[in-house]
Formats: structure tokens, sequence, C-alpha cells
């Protein structure tokens, strides 16, 4: 499956030339390109990409507020002329500084940076997510996470340590977890499947909590159980 790709600058030769090495690598989807962050902010609110490219070339514009605004899991790339900005970015997800001119080599270096991560997470479970919540980034690693409940346009993320409140829908949220990993049991949650410690009829019990499971979602759980 291809890496699924927007990009975010103002229309230039470089824009132009990044959307065809991607498409020249072949192991890359660009899925659109966008000269501003509003229309950007819209798309990632309905679909999850696993890469987010950022031209430094936007007036007035600072990408480390725009990546404050969003909950995205995406990897960053931040592509620029300077390094100025480099020490900064260690504050967010980001996945790799690009200093221009954009070569075929430098985006083949992303894809093997891509997959000695995932080689990493698939050994050591160590997936997670960054989520906002009272203005700040959180990292929440996905094995940690017991059930997400849905609280109107929030959710809330619940751990063993925390109880974390995040703007998005219970939709949206799903789309973040590992299919393989996670399950919609009610219209208001989601629950990790490795926590069940006892099942009923009607609810799933995750440490000493009781989850109420939806009639039509029960055959999902019991075909779940079925394939362990």
């Amino acid at each position: 499956m291809n890496t699924k790709c927007i990009i975010i600058g103002q229309n230039s030769e470089n824009l132009k030339i990044l959307e065809t090495l991607l498409e020249k690598n072949n192991k890359f989807s660009v899925l659109s390109s966008f000269n501003d962050f509003n229309n950007s902010k819209d798309f990632l609110e309905s679909i999850e990409v696993d890469i987010i490219f950022i031209f430094f070339n936007i007036p007035e514009f600072n990408p480390f507020t725009f990546l404050n605004s969003i909950n995205s899991n995406s990897h960053i790339i931040l592509i620029s002329e300077q390094t100025e900005h480099a020490f900064q970015s260690f504050d967010y997800n980001i996945l790799d500084y690009i200093k221009l001119p954009l070569t075929e080599e430098k985006i083949e270096k992303i894809d093997q940076k891509l997959n000695k991560l995932s080689e990493k997470y698939n050994k050591k479970g160590q997936g997670h997510l960054y989520v906002k919540s009272n203005l700040k980034k959180r990292k929440v690693y996905i094995k940690d996470i017991k059930w997400v409940e849905a609280l109107g346009d929030y959710v809330k993320v619940v751990t063993p340590k925390s109880k974390i409140v995040v703007l998005s829908s219970l939709t949206s949220f799903e789309k973040r977890l590992p299919a393989n990993k996670f399950l919609r049991i009610h219209k208001s949650y989601v629950i990790n499947l490795d926590k069940i410690d006892n099942i009923s009829s009607t609810s799933v019990e995750i440490e000493s909590e009781f989850i109420p499971i939806s009639r039509n979602k029960k055959p999902d759980l019991d075909k779940f159980l079925e394939s362990k």
C-alpha cells in the first residue's frame, strides 16, 4: 500500500518537483496539494494521511501554528531553503527536515525512515498518537488506550494513568487506531480488544469498568473473538 501524502505550500517550482519525485518513487500517493492552511486543515478532518509535506514559503504563516491546531498522527516533513527552524521542529512529530534542493535520494531516505519506524513499532508495540488537549500536544501510546468515549464534539481517551479530552468526533478518532486492535462496540465507544477482561451479552469489562455493547455490534465482537 502506498504512503498517502498531502503537500502544503505556495505554488512553486519546488512544489512541482516534489510532486514529480513522489510520483516517480512509486511508494507515495499524493492525495492533494494546498496553497493555504485552512483548506488543508478541513481536508485532514475528514481523511487521515501518512505524511504531510509543508513548505516554509507561505507568507505570514508559521507551520508550527498550523501543527498546533490539528489533531493528526500524520508524520510531518518540513521543507525549507534554510535550517533555522530545524531546532524548533524537534518539539513536533517531525519525521524529517529537508533543506532544498529536493532530490531522489532525499525522497528515498524518507521511505527508509518510515520502514524503520514500522519495524520498531511492530517489534515493540510502541505505536503512538499525538493528540491536542488543553492547547498542548500529548503523546499517547496506542497500547495504553483502554477505550475512547464520544462526548458530543469531543472524545475522551482513557488510559491507565489519564483521561484526555480531545476535540474530535469518535468516527474520526477511530480512523487513527489500528483496526486489528480496536473495535467500535457502541455508538459512543471504541475499545482496545486486548484490554477486555470479561464479556456478557450487554457489556464488556475492562479493569472493573463496564462498557455497553450495542446489539448490532455484538456479532462483530463475536467474530473477532472466534478468530483468536
